[in-house]
């Protein structure tokens, strides 16, 4: 029996490599933004530790200078912490948007691997008409040399 082919294989392979590109790029974005999550806790962290130290060094001698350098610290880490915020928001867009490109991706691949399906059941049915269609033929001759043998 000859195997089934597909003719729209090549374009169902091509999907399927776009479709593994925009898994890859949403898992880089994925990536980044596990960094930068990481990144703003450890800054909160830091923002948080330097709270203590400064009320700490608030009881008994107060050093102006200190205090001074670790507000400036303080604001500086902020500053860093939104940034990182705003680098985080500006990625969830562009997450949400791979995610939406990888989700039409797999709707397209799974298109035309549905119609492959349907295809070889199609083929699956032919051949098996045809087969059914041999057996009824070698069956009548065989019925036919059995009348035959025994008229003679």
């Amino acid at each position: 029996m000859a195997a089934f082919k597909f003719k729209l294989n090549p374009l169902l392979k091509h999907r399927q490599r776009i479709e593994d590109d925009k898994q890859r790029r949403l898992a880089q974005l994925l990536r980044q933004k596990l960094i930068l999550e990481t990144q703003l806790r450890n800054q909160q962290q830091s923002i948080t530790d330097d709270k203590h130290r400064l009320g700490r060094a608030l009881v008994g001698h107060v050093d102006v200078d200190s205090i001074r350098r670790h507000a400036a610290h303080s604001t500086r880490m902020s500053i860093n912490a939104q940034s990182i915020a705003f680098r985080l928001f500006e990625l969830t867009k562009r997450i949400d948007l791979a995610r939406a490109e990888l989700i039409e991706a797999t709707r397209q691949r799974r298109a035309i691997e549905l119609l492959r399906d349907k295809q070889e059941r199609r083929w699956r049915i032919e051949i098996e008409r045809r087969q059914t269609a041999e057996l009824d033929e070698l069956a009548t001759q065989a019925y036919a040399r059995g009348g035959e043998e025994a008229a003679a």
